[in-house]
């Protein structure tokens, strides 16, 4: 069994272009920004996987709850969290794909704990099957194996990209759940993949209002993506 995570409706919907017939299993109900966030699981089969697809909701804190719920009801064997995020370096762009190999939370700051990818304390490994096989496939899209950071933030500030360069230099895009996805799999021995279609260069190229622009191209790209692992796993 493969969970996949979307923190948002409109990444779960691409995934669902793709992933056919689909059964609905009911879920809990949270309270979530003023609102209910119905977490209800889409069971399908994809590329001949059994795969259950839901929504986290967006933010740390409910990509955790989200996984755990999942990881308690179907003990998967892998997590995948896809999404969009904002570029860290000069060389990746609008378009390209993230397949992280280590995900961190770079707003992680206790005094005498080691801040950076190699902390145990602060970053979390990803599975290494996943990136072998994205760095092997052709695609339209260029898709680049490397560290991706967390945090409750949008990133669009210079003073943020101050912080995340002095500790995560090598930090190829930023995002807000992947982390605590990644994080809570760690806790519960499972596998985890966090994968990122680049919607926007705020601190490199453009603005971060490109955002808005791109992410539902995006979404699509990266669901694409996904399937093109999910059939060579």
């Amino acid at each position: 069994m493969i969970v996949i995570i979307c923190a948002m409706e409109k990444e779960i919907e691409a995934f669902l272009k793709i992933a056919g017939e689909t059964k609905i299993i009911k879920g809990k109900r949270l309270k979530y920004q003023d609102s209910i966030l119905k977490i209800d699981y889409h069971a399908a089969k994809i590329a001949d996987q059994d795969v259950v697809i839901c929504q986290s909701g967006v933010g740390m804190t409910y990509a955790a709850l989200g996984t755990q719920l999942a990881i308690q009801k179907f003990k998967p064997e892998l997590v995948i969290n896809v999404g969009c995020a904002g570029s860290l370096n000069e060389d990746v762009h609008v378009g390209d794909i993230i397949v992280a190999d280590r995900v961190a939370d770079w707003r992680y700051d206790v005094f005498d704990w080691e801040r950076g990818l190699d902390s145990v304390y602060t970053s979390y490994p990803c599975d290494d099957r996943i990136a072998k096989i994205a760095g092997k496939l052709k695609s339209k899209a260029s898709i680049k194996v490397g560290p991706i950071v967390s945090a409750n933030e949008f990133i669009y500030k210079k003073s943020q990209l101050k912080e995340l360069k002095k500790y995560y230099p090598e930090a190829l895009c930023g995002e807000m759940e992947g982390c605590a996805i990644a994080n809570t799999c760690y806790a519960y021995d499972v596998k985890c993949s966090i994968i990122r279609s680049i919607s926007d260069e705020s601190l490199v190229n453009g603005g971060y209002k490109d955002y808005y622009f791109n992410v539902y191209k995006q979404c699509d790209a990266v669901a694409d993506l996904c399937l093109k692992i999910l059939k060579r796993y």
